[in-house]
């Protein structure tokens, strides 16, 4: 019997490649020591003992054909980059192209700037013959970065607290805040400053520059900044301080209002007439800094009379006060309930013409509304 031959193709499943960073020699960050120049002020110093980068390429074979383990000596077509420009084999950088297990290595010589890093990224291929196919072995992200060391970091304080609250019911209407800069423990003349609103959006924590909408920035130059707190319920800041145009440092804090413990007292006696469901009159209100001097503006006391009460608290309750009811003329009840109503004072506005002009007074100041 005649019989018909055909040709067998076996398929075989993708080979698994893995790759990973060996450091070798000299570790990837480095720290700058200020008072020094050159290469002398790195520690350590990669002209004297260069850091050696080796992707590390695994392949792993499902079907047992292909090499499994390190496959650095089978890898070609390798490229690294130093941000957007391909490396060459040169005095800051010696890449192996060896058939050894180093093959791929990046010998780096190079100092990292300093408050800044080497961004470098590896690009190579491995043939797998079994497929006939070429696969891309990547690795972006590789950094190799350079901080002055620990004596010569810079810091900024600020004169208020993280969290700084001010009492309305003070008339305060601004608060001046002073930015300092330090480095090694010594007041930094070359730091620059920067005021910068902190923002949280979708839970994460940003800033950005002041604008001329910011209208609570009275004045933000040098080393000080001035708000104008009538126009803060709550804002975050941040001072960014720069050398020669790199940030070195920055800190943070918050603006708040915070209303005192108050008691409050009635002015004169409570008079409701049978019918009313409400009555408010003025109280004075008393606060740690002293009596408010024109409280009705944020304050009043009203009076509910008990069958009208039901039991339920009056928003803003703080204390209670009762008189007789029979004086305001009620039967219904041992009592009439005393309640105070706290109207907390919103923060202000900047008031604008229909043109979003910023409207002044006769003496220049900002009319606020």
């Amino acid at each position: 019997m005649k019989t018909t031959q055909e040709r067998i193709y076996k398929v075989y499943t993708p080979l698994s490649i893995s790759a990973t960073l060996d450091f070798q020699g000299t570790q990837a960050k480095q720290s700058f020591k200020q008072d020094e120049s050159g290469d002398a002020a790195y520690t350590p110093n990669r002209r004297l003992t260069p850091t050696a980068i080796l992707p590390v390429v695994r392949a792993y074979d499902k079907d047992g054909i292909f090499r499994t383990g390190i496959v650095n000596d089978l890898i070609s077509d390798i490229h690294w980059y130093e941000g957007d420009t391909e490396i060459a084999t040169g005095s800051d950088y010696a890449i192996d192209i060896s058939s050894s297990m180093n093959k791929g290595m990046l010998t780096v010589y190079k100092n990292s700037p300093v408050n800044s890093a080497i961004k470098l990224r590896f690009r190579a291929k491995l043939l797998d013959d079994r497929r006939n196919e070429l696969l891309d072995i990547v690795i972006n992200d590789i950094s190799l970065p350079a901080t002055p060391a620990s004596g010569d970091q810079y810091n900024i304080t600020v004169n208020v607290p993280s969290a700084c609250y001010y009492n309305p019911l003070d008339g305060e209407s601004s608060l001046t805040v002073n930015a300092s800069g330090w480095r090694g423990g010594k007041g930094a003349s070359d730091i620059t400053y920067e005021l910068r609103k902190a923002i949280m959006a979708s839970g994460t924590a940003s800033d950005r520059a002041i604008t001329d909408t910011d209208y609570e920035i009275i004045s933000a130059s040098g080393n000080s900044f001035i708000f104008d707190i009538r126009m803060i319920n709550e804002e975050s800041y941040v001072v960014v301080g720069k050398v020669s145009g790199t940030e070195v440092a920055r800190t943070g804090f918050t603006i708040k209002r915070k209303y005192p413990a108050w008691n409050a007292k009635q002015t004169g006696s409570a008079e409701i007439i049978p019918g009313q469901a409400e009555v408010s009159k003025i109280c004075i209100v008393e606060t740690s800094s002293g009596t408010v001097v024109n409280p009705l503006l944020y304050f009043s006391i009203i009076g509910f009379s008990v069958s009208l009460k039901n039991g339920e608290m009056n928003w803003g309750e703080r204390e209670e006060l009762r008189i007789n009811p029979y004086v305001a003329g009620f039967t219904d009840g041992s009592y009439i309930g005393m309640y105070f109503d706290v109207n907390e004072i919103p923060a202000l506005d900047i008031g604008t013409d229909e043109d979003g002009n910023i409207l002044l007074d006769d003496d220049g100041n900002r009319i606020l509304i």
